[in-house]
């Protein structure tokens, strides 16, 4: 297998199957590491009282998908690279008084994949409440693709991003 070709064909079928809606750039620095591909998504709504009634108020939420390329994942990487994740939600999460929800997906392409890195990463979560001034919640879910084997595996968040990657495997 070529790491780099395997690599490239996901980064485009992720491309090709995503959503319209989602704006991407490639090859964006976020939270001091350069992601291949950076996509957001954001959804601005007047909010109602019991979905009737205007509240005179806007409501916002965000998705943001990160992908990057790791030649070799086991353990000690996954711990890093979730470590970074919660780095990135801190950066790009900005709760306000309007704000619904946030969600940040990390992906991972790897070319070698540790046996037990599925088992620690369907452990692994993060999920926030906002308080004080700033509102609704965030959560940061995690996939690791092995490009070799073209298997999948999410983190305890992570089984609606697993339904979003399946399209891309």
């Amino acid at each position: 297998m070529d790491f780099s070709t395997e690599f490239v064909a996901l980064r485009d079928r992720l491309l090709e199957t995503q959503d319209k809606a989602f704006r991407t750039q490639t090859n964006v620095e976020v939270a001091g590491r350069m992601a291949a591909l950076c996509s957001s998504f954001t959804i601005k709504s007047e909010r109602k009282i019991l979905g009737l009634m205007p509240t005179g108020g806007v409501g916002h939420a965000h998705e943001y998908r990160l992908l990057f390329a790791v030649p070799k994942l086991g353990a000690d990487e996954l711990a890093d690279w979730w470590a970074y994740a919660e780095k990135a939600f801190e950066t790009l999460v900005e709760p306000d008084e309007n704000h619904d929800f946030s969600i940040v997906s990390v992906i991972l392409a790897a070319g070698e994949l540790e046996k037990d890195v599925p088992k620690r990463l369907k452990k692994l979560a993060h999920e926030q409440q906002f308080e004080g001034g700033k509102h609704g919640w965030g959560s940061v879910r995690m996939a690791c693709v092995d490009l070799e084997a073209h298997k999948l595996c999410v983190s305890r968040m992570g089984d609606s991003l697993k339904n979003i990657m399946k399209a891309a495997l």
